[in-house]
């Protein structure tokens, strides 16, 4: 297939670069909502979990308002008006965090997070010399650094003021946009075609006809993306009352998402290596089924090593799963439709995010703490089983 005239290309670091920002900035601010509407705004518990779950849905929201731009508009554009509704959010709870105005300062912020998400997941699509896999790999490993990095600014600047976070958080924002106006293109005349995973060029109006259609293999990946994200939830909701209830102090639950963000940064690129030279349904359905272990062994895990070596588990599952499937549906997609593939894949993480935690609440509400890790691990075996079978039926190619 042939190349036609195009603008320049955009290059994977600037990618990287744009996924290191957002993710810092949000991780910033998502640890310190319910912290500061509990604490300072003297909100109820109720109250946070609300405005979080409506921040969940707008996400979702922002994820499939995203794709279509990107399919349908101009990519570029749509990228630079994200990065501003995400920075005027940043700015915003530095003058309007009382209430309610930081609530919708927060859900302005999940929109803009939506849209910047699903965008930049697109944009991976279209990164030439590279396998896509590879590209993702990399956005997971700059993801997690970006996550540990937020993380550990709340736990040390926080005690100085909320406003000093959203200021730093503000000017991270501020540099993305700076970056996406300056170094991303519009990549609507060309694309990535990567149905075989070798870079090649075509004209995107020439595909313009296609339509994202949710095929059987799609559904199968949807829900394996909803319930391992339901469940991982439960590990930013309840786990650090749960291990309060085991008698552990609350730094012990930090110290797991930092062992967690190392664990990644250390090794992902070896287990991406191997999963690299493995189909994506051997990576996705094996990292799932380790992934959905782990909620089996936390029935018995009541010390902190124990929880430890939990949580490591979860975290191998993670890496074999979270980085392989964005790419594995844009390998079984249409490059016209990468936007709305993409977003597709946010709406269903954002999805799993949102029912999570109702979920949980009224399990333990219940005292069903037990019931809720069996659950949620044989919904995930189910939907592993479904997905390998669904998987095995068609000719997905070896890389």
């Amino acid at each position: 297939m042939k190349t036609s005239s195009v603008k320049k290309e955009l290059s994977e670091k600037w990618l990287l670069l744009a996924v290191l920002l957002s993710n810092t900035a949000s991780a910033m601010i998502w640890p310190v909502t319910t912290l500061y509407m509990t604490g300072s705004l003297h909100q109820s518990y109720t109250s946070a979990g609300l405005v979080l779950m409506v921040g969940a849905l707008i996400s979702i929201l922002g994820s499939f308002v995203g794709g279509r731009l990107f399919d349908r508009w101009d990519a570029h554009k749509a990228l630079i008006i994200a990065c501003s509704i995400a920075t005027v959010a940043a700015v915003g709870l530095i003058v309007w965090n009382g209430w309610p105005e930081f609530a919708i300062m927060i859900w302005l912020l999940n929109f803009g997070g939506g849209l910047i998400s699903t965008l930049v997941n697109a944009y991976a699509t279209t990164v030439n010399g590279k396998k896509t896999r590879v590209v993702f790999n990399n956005i997971y490993i700059v993801l997690n650094v970006g996550v540990v990095f937020g993380t550990l600014s709340v736990g040390y600047i926080f005690d100085y003021g909320f406003t000093l976070l959203m200021v730093i958080a503000s000017a991270l924002y501020c540099l993305l946009l700076l970056i996406s106006i300056l170094v991303f293109n519009d990549p609507n005349q060309i694309v990535a075609v990567t149905s075989d995973d070798q870079p090649k060029m075509a004209e995107k109006s020439d595909l313009s006809a296609t339509k994202f259609k949710i095929t059987p293999l799609l559904a199968w990946i949807g829900a394996l993306l909803f319930i391992t994200y339901l469940s991982y939830i439960l590990w930013e909701t309840i786990m650090a009352p749960h291990m309060r209830s085991l008698g552990l102090p609350t730094r012990n639950y930090a110290d797991l998402w930092v062992i967690n963000g190392v664990t990644i940064i250390v090794f992902q690129k070896f287990i991406s290596n191997w999963a690299n030279r493995h189909p994506y349904r051997i990576s996705v359905i094996l990292g799932g089924v380790i992934f959905a272990s782990s909620f089996f062994f936390m029935i018995f895990a009541k010390d902190f090593w124990q929880l430890v070596l939990v949580f490591e588990l979860l975290t191998i599952g993670e890496m074999l799963e979270s980085p392989q499937v964005p790419a594995w549906v844009a390998q079984v997609t249409s490059p016209a439709v990468a936007g709305q593939a993409q977003g597709f894949v946010s709406m269903m993480i954002s999805s799993g995010r949102v029912v999570g935690p109702i979920y949980a609440g009224l399990m333990m509400d219940n005292g069903l703490m037990n019931q809720l890790f069996l659950s949620v691990f044989g919904v995930m075996l189910v939907v592993l089983a479904g997905l390998y079978w669904i998987s095995i039926r068609g000719v997905e190619p070896s890389n």
